[in-house]
């Protein structure tokens, strides 16, 4: 009998509020030099739906050339486990990482930290853009030439975390890994890790909300050993 030969798996990278591909450049350019295909997508940014919508299709062209490892950072857990059920691995980084029956809109306040609110701003037609006081909370412990590159970057939104449930997240049916980054100030690091225990397998950063700039090489080593699971012949 003929053993089919592995195919190669892609990274493919979702962010999550107000940024966009470019966030994971750093993280990229890491797994490209270990030899690691990757791809980042832009999220639309108009709605959950839209959001879910774009992961689903990223995912399904993606999967015809080989297996997906999904990674999704922060807002991006929502549409990841809204459209992501055909990865074949998950990586959530301080990501939300919702139960069934629950709505992720009624979580947000033990979620966020309070600090991160006070950086946004929404607008009467909903859309919510990120102040200047949002760059410390971000990226407390991230070189200052990326901070300053992300705040010129940052994209306004429409999407909102959904007050309905998820009643079939992905992470029930496909393995994951959770990222936790202890040093976050954005996000709850307790929230993070009560996620993280969801998951298949865990670890912890010492790093802010945005690990692909304080700890991209810890990040990169971390998402090509959970591709590596992927490698092999099924």
């Amino acid at each position: 009998m003929t053993v089919p030969p592995a195919r190669e798996p892609l990274v493919l990278l979702v962010h999550g509020a107000h940024h966009g591909a470019w966030c994971w450049e750093p993280v990229t350019d890491r797994l490209t030099a270990a030899g690691v295909r990757s791809h980042a997508i832009d999220l639309p940014l108009t709605s959950f739906t839209d959001d879910t919508d774009a992961v689903r299709v990223a995912v399904r062209e993606a999967e015809r050339q080989g297996p997906v490892l999904l990674v999704a950072h922060s807002y991006g857990g929502l549409p990841v486990s809204a459209g992501g059920q055909a990865a074949g691995r998950l990586v959530y980084v301080a990501a939300r990482m919702p139960l069934p029956g629950e709505s992720p809109a009624q979580l947000t306040p033990h979620w966020n930290d309070p600090a991160f609110h006070q950086g946004v701003q929404t607008a009467p037609d909903g859309t919510a853009t990120l102040l200047p006081e949002a760059r410390d909370v971000l990226y407390s412990a991230t070189p200052p030439q990326y901070a300053a590159r992300a705040t010129a970057l940052w994209r306004p939104m429409r999407s909102q975390v959904p007050q309905a449930s998820l009643d079939n997240p992905a992470w029930l049916t496909v393995p994951s890994a959770y990222v936790v980054c202890a040093a976050d100030r954005a996000v709850r690091p307790a929230a993070q890790r009560a996620c993280a225990a969801r998951a298949t397998t865990r670890i912890e950063l010492d790093c802010d909300h945005s690990p692909f700039y304080s700890a991209p090489e810890p990040l990169a080593r971390f998402l090509a050993a959970q591709a590596a699971f992927l490698a092999a012949p099924s």
